[in-house]
């Protein structure tokens, strides 16, 4: 119980920088905006959420990609990605991380960019549930443990609008899932981020 309280207290940080990072990035660079999308690296941060209906719950995490332009309209790069949930009001828990390699076409439009991608790569989840046995006359708790690392794939479309020549705020869909069927519990996350233009 202690761990799954310091790794709650960690991401609540991790989220809290997250949006302070945002907030700053919007108000230092939304005076400089330009109109091209020349950047040929970018990198940044993303809080994710969403909704596991397997479990009724909502996971929250936190991540970030890097990612190549090879061409006017194709990136190639890699992510990488942690999001974890507490459900049941009785310290169950679920968690997922998984990263890869990305590629993602683009759809350049004045400030915006419309893209859709797919990453594949590998993850590990795991999940500990507290479950009651009311069948039995003597009623007891025990934990079920489960383990276990997959082959991911991620398809996503996501959304990028230059606030300036360095930055693109950026907003995501993905549904992360194994052929292997390992990934214990799916559902769409939706992510919010910024991007900075590492390379020009």
């Amino acid at each position: 119980m202690l761990k799954k309280h310091l790794f709650a207290t960690m991401i609540k940080k991790l989220i809290r920088i997250q949006l302070l990072i945002l907030c700053f990035s919007f108000i230092a660079f939304s005076s400089f905006s330009q109109n091209n999308h020349d950047a040929k690296l970018i990198g940044g941060m993303y809080l994710n959420a969403g909704y596991l209906k397997s479990i009724d719950d909502i996971a929250l995490g936190i991540g970030g990609k890097m990612a190549f332009k090879v061409c006017d309209n194709f990136r190639i790069g890699c992510e990488g990605y942690g999001s974890s949930a507490t459900y049941k009001k009785d310290g169950s828990f679920y968690s997922i991380g998984w990263g890869g390699v990305l590629g993602e076409f683009i759809l350049p439009y004045k400030k915006s960019l419309f893209i859709v991608g797919i990453t594949i790569g590998g993850g590990s989840n795991r999940q500990m549930e507290i479950v009651v046995d009311n069948n039995s006359s003597d009623a007891f708790d025990y934990v079920k443990w489960d383990k276990k690392g997959s082959f991911i794939t991620s398809p996503f479309i996501s959304y990028e609008y230059k606030i300036s020549s360095k930055a693109n705020l950026s907003a995501k869909l993905d549904y992360v899932t194994s052929p292997s069927g390992d990934i214990f519990h799916k559902g769409i996350r939706l992510y919010v981020g910024c991007l900075f233009n590492m390379i020009n």
